[in-house]
């Protein structure tokens, strides 16, 4: 069973080079959005057939300076399938996960500066949004971080406006077209998934999205509320 779905496709780079695996988990919510995982669950599911017309084609960008095996945490590896030298600047989707501060490489600098004003959604959880942010790039922006280093972000990144929300979404600059460029930043790794989660929800047919990509994470049982409790 294949999907009949006209929808361009996606292409999503993800920045994941010696961040905690949990920051970009939301990476699976748009997958199960893919032609590929409809089609996988159309094969034994008849139910599926009828959201045979929302999938997208996506391809997925695993960012490392190199092509060798790459640290996340904890001891993981994963195989990069792009370089930040070589990866293309104008993708659809960024996610960035969040390294110590320590981790700044320059090819990743240089990658995060070009592609910027050329890709048109930006992702950031945990302190994804530091790393960022070390560019230059959020200065003058609304934007959140991991809450318990909030802090220790504002007295790094002065000239960013750190806001103590769940996740903050805001304009940025883009080149492009196909629609205004966005800026979602988020807390730590499961706030960081809700978020994405609500991004898919406000981008796809919400309806497939619950289904099939949050039901089966279990995140259809999340508040999806931007804002903190306490």
């Amino acid at each position: 069973m294949t999907s009949s779905t006209t929808k361009p496709a996606l292409r999503i780079g993800v920045m994941m080079e010696n961040v905690q695996l949990a920051d970009v988990m939301g990476m699976d919510i748009l997958g199960n959005l893919s032609v590929a995982h409809y089609e996988v669950g159309a094969a034994f599911d008849p139910s599926y057939t009828k959201w045979a017309n929302d999938p997208v084609h996506m391809t997925f960008y695993y960012i490392g300076a190199t092509l060798e095996p790459t640290g996340a945490s904890p001891d993981i590896k994963y195989l990069p399938n792009t370089t930040y030298d070589d990866c293309p600047r104008d993708l659809d989707i960024i996610l960035i996960g969040g390294p110590p501060p320590t981790h700044r490489p320059p090819q990743a600098d240089r990658f995060m500066k070009e592609a910027w004003p050329k890709t048109r959604v930006w992702l950031t959880t945990c302190i994804g949004s530091m790393w960022l942010a070390s560019t230059g790039l959020l200065n003058g922006k609304k934007c959140t971080t991991n809450r318990g280093l909030i802090d220790v972000a504002k007295k790094m990144y002065p000239e960013v406006e750190w806001l103590d929300q769940k996740w903050v979404v805001t304009k940025k600059e883009y080149d492009g077209t196909g629609g205004k460029g966005e800026l979602w930043t988020s807390g730590g790794a499961a706030v960081g998934s809700e978020m994405i989660a609500k991004y898919c929800l406000e981008n796809f047919n919400p309806a497939f999205v619950q289904q099939v990509a949050l039901h089966s994470l279990a995140l259809d049982e999340y508040p999806l509320d931007q804002f903190y409790k306490s």
